[in-house]
Formats: structure tokens, sequence, C-alpha cells
């Protein structure tokens, strides 16, 4: 990497919460240099008054003894920082702004800094917004398209939303206008308000090392300022918080029932409708549209159809998961349409691991197969042995990996490959790019691309329409794999992405399989799709009680 960027911390001393703490450790690791903490003055002033709580009661007992943020945890980072230069500053208090005098700014000036931090002090406007060269970079825990004010992380929790927003922005002189360096949504975890906290800003502690390292990559390319105008809401008093915490023990009791009595039990079927007609006409899916694959047993359950035509019939490839194994390998059935009849599926590719998302493309004379497997920690190519009617592993695309549903594309004549990574398998995309097939494959500099619960994770075969490429991915915000969201790409590129949501496709709410819809793969005129439903499995119920005894 290039030489690191140099940036200061606006503070109250060298004691940061946890996430603060991890995000100045991320920026140190990467290489970048804290050289300046700019430290708040009033902190200091041993005769100030401590403020009276204007909070409710039981707000303030409920962050005592219920919301224990653990990201919120003090953490002295005094050896990283003993080499960082030192001021303090006394700021001018105007209308709920906060001003630095001239002096404090020059001397910040004066330290010729790439960005700064704001880990302390409160809304600041004037000049110091231009004291360093990127700006001041800000958090905000929540959407601020439907969420300004506070406390964070706690209105999508009371409002049942199903996402919960976060961004890191460049401050600009004009409150809630910031312009908007990194975005996430992720699931909003309805049954702790603590817990969904503490994983916004754990997540965000990432962003700065992410963002500079971004632009040492590729240079700092400057936003527009977000635009909002939405309800600014405040800590909710006494009324609001009883009912909340009625809410928390009912979403409690909700989330461990489902846990252990509702598994999943995934279905493949096939659309005589091509994947265009289905994303562009408003006839949508019926339930008589889709014609399913016989279940096989309460053990076992397929899903994530992929497939190819070959001598007029539809070869499908899919999960075929087994709960007392807790494993899957990958399977292949064929669908006749002349008769409508799908055959019994047969191994196709099986490991001592688990395989699954079987993603199937074709290039040149050559049928592949992009299985996911990191638990293997690697991305493998496979290629169909047209003698033996099978699979065989071809190549390593990716080593030292735990890539989740690999989806790969030509596009442009250079290879994209799409996944996420099991730590966030719902939420962070990455992209990496090759000239060739095989490889070497670099990843896009912007890496997580995108952060979003609703959109990110690939759910099948990327596609083009009117000369636009277009790529499903599942909204699991709901829950997971709930349905497809169609995303358009708008810029794809070695230093740029960027796509939309156009249409969403299912749950197929008058079906038996109503409770999710998670893949989507077009095969010319056919489509291949799978959805699930819910029903209680011993094997499941024992592993999930197991999982939690140990917790506790």
């Amino acid at each position: 990497m290039a030489e690191g960027l140099t940036f200061g911390v606006m503070c109250t001393g060298a004691v940061f919460q946890k996430w603060q703490a991890e995000a100045i450790r991320q920026l140190i690791a990467n290489g970048h240099s804290a050289s300046l903490l700019i430290v708040d003055g009033r902190a200091e002033l041993q005769d100030r008054p401590a403020p009276k709580s204007k909070y409710s009661f039981l707000w303030r007992a409920s962050s005592r003894f219920l919301f224990k943020i653990e990201q919120k945890t003090p953490v002295d980072l005094q050896s990283e920082l003993m080499n960082a230069a030192r001021t303090v500053c006394l700021v001018r208090e105007d209308n709920g702004s906060e001003y630095f005098s001239d002096e404090d700014v020059a001397v910040i000036k004066s330290a010729n800094l790439d960005f700064i931090l704001r880990f302390g002090f409160n809304i600041i406007r004037g000049e110091i917004l231009n004291a360093a060269k990127y700006g001041v970079w800000s958090f905000h825990h929540d959407d601020e398209k439907k969420y300004r004010g506070g406390p964070p992380g706690f209105w999508p929790v009371y409002n049942s939303d199903p996402a919960s927003g976060a961004i890191m922005q460049r401050l600009t002189g004009k409150l809630d206008a910031g312009i908007v360096l990194k975005k996430a949504w992720l699931k909003t975890l309805m049954h702790s308000y603590r817990t969904n906290l503490d994983v916004l800003l754990y997540v965000s502690s990432a962003w700065p090392a992410d963002y500079a390292n971004q632009i040492v990559s590729i240079g700092y390319k400057a936003g527009q300022p977000s635009t909002t105008s939405a309800t600014v809401y405040k800590v909710p008093g006494n009324w609001k918080m009883l009912v909340f915490l009625l809410k928390l023990v009912k979403n409690r009791i909700v989330f461990y029932w489902d846990d252990l009595f509702s598994a999943e039990r995934w279905n493949i079927g096939i659309i005589n409708r091509s994947l265009q007609e289905l994303v562009f006409q408003d006839k949508g899916i019926a339930k008589d549209d889709v014609l399913w694959m016989r279940e096989r047993s309460h053990r076992n359950y397929f899903a994530d159809p992929a497939g190819f035509i070959e001598e007029n019939k539809v070869h499908i490839l899919m999960e075929d998961y087994s709960y007392s194994q807790n494993k899957a390998h990958i399977s292949e059935a064929v669908f006749d349409p002349s008769t409508n009849t799908f055959s019994v599926p047969l191994k196709s590719i099986e490991t001592k691991e688990h395989l699954s998302y079987p993603y199937v493309f074709v290039y040149g004379e050559n049928i592949y197969c992009l299985p996911e497997s990191y638990r293997y920690g690697y991305i493998g190519l496979y290629k169909r042995n047209y003698s033996e009617g099978i699979f065989v592993e071809d190549h390593v695309l990716l080593d030292h990996i735990d890539a989740v549903d690999p989806t790969l594309i030509n596009h442009n004549d250079k290879w994209w490959l799409f996944f996420t990574l099991k730590k966030y398998s719902n939420t962070h995309l990455y992209i990496y790019f090759a000239d060739e097939l095989e490889g070497e494959y670099k990843p896009h500099p912007a890496n997580p691309v995108k952060m979003d619960i609703r959109s990110s994770r690939p759910a099948g075969l990327p596609f083009v329409h009117e000369g636009s490429l277009y790529r499903p991915g599942q909204d699991s915000s709901e829950s997971y794999g709930k349905r497809v969201a169609i995303n358009k790409i708008l810029k794809l590129n070695e230093t740029e992405f960027e796509e939309e949501v156009v249409k969403h496709l299912g749950p197929l709410k008058d079906s038996r399989y109503s409770r999710g819809f998670h893949t989507v793969f077009g095969l010319g005129r056919f489509t291949l799709v799978d959805a699930k439903r819910t029903k209680f499995n011993v094997s499941h119920f024992g592993r999930q009680a197991r999982l939690k005894f140990r917790k506790h």
C-alpha cells in the first residue's frame, strides 16, 4: 500500500468507547498515523457542575441495568497514541452549535491532517470543518433518511422497522446534510436493543480504515450532501419506555420460539416464463405458475437452484441438505418439459464439508459450477465431465477466503466475482475481478462495495435486459431469505460500483411455500426458483437447544 494518511481525533482524552478504539487501532494497523488529539477542554474543568439528567426514569433505569452496551466499554489508548500531539480546545456554544476559536483552528490546520474523526464535542460548525484535507468524519447510528436525533439504534426496534441503518459522513455547515462516505443497513434485532446497537457500533468501527485505504488506493471522490426531512427523535419518556419494554418481552419470546421450533423446509420449482418477463411485467408470480419438485423427506430439503439446458431438458443443480448431518452436498435433477416431470435427484458434487449454492454458467464449450464452500476457505471452480455426467474440480479462483454464494459473470471483457463473507453473510457485498476466467482475481478497492441486508447477498444468475445488467440479491431484513431484490447495476468498473433496487420477487404468499423466496435463476424461457415453509424438526431443535445451552 502507498503511504498512509494522517488523522486527528476529537475526543475528551485517551480513553475511548470500545468501537471508537477499534476504529483508531484499525487505522493504525493499516498504516495511517494518529498525529493529533483535539481534546475538549470542558472535560478537564474540575469545577464544572454535573448537568442534571433530563431523561425519563425508565430510560435511566433501563440504561443502567438492561442496556449495557458492550461497544461503549471504556478502552485506554494511551500507549497507542503516545506519539500523537495534543491540543486542548474550549469551544464557544451558540444556539446548540459549537465553534472553535480562530487560534485553535490555526493550530489544528498546522498539523496538516488528512481527516479528523469526531469522537468528541457535539454539533460543530464553522472553519473547523475545513481544518483537514478531507474534512471531519462523524457517525450517525441510524438511517438518516428515517431517524434523526436519537437514541441511536432504538427507534427501529420500537417501530418494528426490519432494517437499522448507520452512516459515516463528512460534516458540512448544514445540520443533517453531511456527505455520506459509508452507509449500511443491517437487520434490526427486535428481541434486543442492546445487541442491535452493539452490532451497529461494531460494524461501523471498520469504516474509517476502509475509507482511508480507498483514498490511498484510488483517491478521494467527493459525493453530494445528504438531504433528509426525517422526524427528529428524542429519548423516550416513561410511557413509551413501558411500551418498548413490553415489546422486547414479546419479541424475545417470538425469537426463541422460531429459533427452536421453526425449521426451514426449502423446495425448488420451475416457472415456464423467462426471468425478464417475471421482473419487467406486472403480472407477478402466482402460486399456479410454479411446478414444484417432490419433497424427499422431513429430514432433507432442496434449495439454491441453478442449471443449464441440454437436449431440450433442464438440468437443475441444487443444495441437498440433511438436518441429521447438518451439511449438504450438490445434487442434480432433470426436468423434462414434454412431460412436466422431474427425475430423482442424484449426487453430483460431494465433499466432507458443507456445499451449497451451485452457481452454474456456460463459457465457450464448457459448463462450470461454482459451489459455495466457505468451510474449506476457498472458491473452487468445477467443470462438467460430459462422459460421466458429473462436475469435477478444475481450478481454485480464490484461496484463504470464506466466501458465501459466489457468483461470477463476464461483463465488458472482464470477469467479476461477487460474494459475501461468512461473518457478514447477509449484508457485506465484495467484488473481485480478473482479465481471465482462471484469474488472478484482485479485490475491488471499495470493498465491501455495499452493506445492505435488503439486497447485498447474491441470489442467482445476473442477466442483461435492454443493455443494462441486473443482479438478483437476497432481502433478509424481515427474516432470512424472505424475498429477492432485483438490482440494476449503474456502475461496475475497477474503481466504482453502484446499483439500485428496481423490483422485488416473492414471497409466494398464496403458496404452500410462503415463508421465504431467495433464489432466481433464468434459463431462457424457464426460471428456476426456491421457496420455503417452516416445520418442527427434531434434529434442528436439538442442535439449536444445545447451542443455547452452551451460551448460558
